[in-house]
């Protein structure tokens, strides 16, 4: 199932010794990030690949070679299965992909071509998604979590995320092609999934929750 909200808090940015941290910054504009809490099993997550593998405009940013904290990532139009982990999506038709450059002296580098893959040297060795720096409002995010618990409930909560207009204050707004495919993305999990509330809320709570089917199973299974 899926929480619809606007969170209010933070994201992003700086760089350190020629590798990227990431900080904590306030709402530029009073408007929040757009994510949509959802909860799925593997075996829904399967819906969700099939749906954005049949998406031309959209892209998967993925690992592709790792040497301690130097990272090769690459972006694919399909992947054969999803596992437990974070994943970024690039919306093609939204523009260029940024390598950051590691000082804010510099400016940062356009990926040439991301389908051919790009190099980046991170803080730790444990990264699953890639870091874009100043590259706002950035990819879209699948957090792919089934595996944990939430209150009562035998499965984890996972989430898409994204910054859309949260930067536009400072030029970084959306491309309306991007809100458009964010539009199409709550469609979708509308139409595939069941609104019912989330964990511990009651059924008037505005954050509401959309199942997936086999996550509808187990969580009624376990209430």
């Amino acid at each position: 199932m899926a929480f619809e909200a606007e969170g209010r808090g933070s994201l992003f940015l700086l760089i350190r010794g020629g590798r990227l941290r990431r900080r904590s910054i306030p709402a530029l504009d009073g408007k929040g990030m757009s994510e949509i809490f959802i909860f799925a099993t593997l075996t829904d997550a399967e819906i969700i690949r099939s749906w954005i593998n049949s998406d031309p405009d959209i892209a998967w940013l993925v690992k592709v070679g790792q040497d301690g904290c130097r990272y090769k990532w690459q972006a694919v139009s399909e992947l054969p299965v999803l596992h437990e982990q974070r994943y970024a999506l690039w919306h093609i038709k939204s523009g260029p992909l940024n390598i950051p450059s590691g000082s804010p002296n510099v400016p940062d580098a356009h990926v040439a071509n991301p389908f051919q893959g790009w190099s980046q040297t991170l803080e730790d060795s444990s990264a699953q998604a890639p870091w874009f720096g100043g590259n706002l409002p950035g990819p879209y995010s699948l957090n792919l979590r089934p595996s944990g618990h939430e209150n009562d409930w035998p499965i984890g909560m996972s989430q898409f995320y994204w910054a859309a207009d949260h930067f536009k204050l400072i030029g970084k707004g959306a491309h309306p092609e991007a809100k458009r495919w964010w539009a199409k993305l709550r469609r979708f999990i509308s139409k595939s999934s069941i609104q019912i509330p989330g964990p511990g809320l009651s059924p008037t709570h505005r954050l509401r929750a959309y199942a997936f089917p086999d996550a509808l199973v187990q969580i009624r299974n376990a209430i």
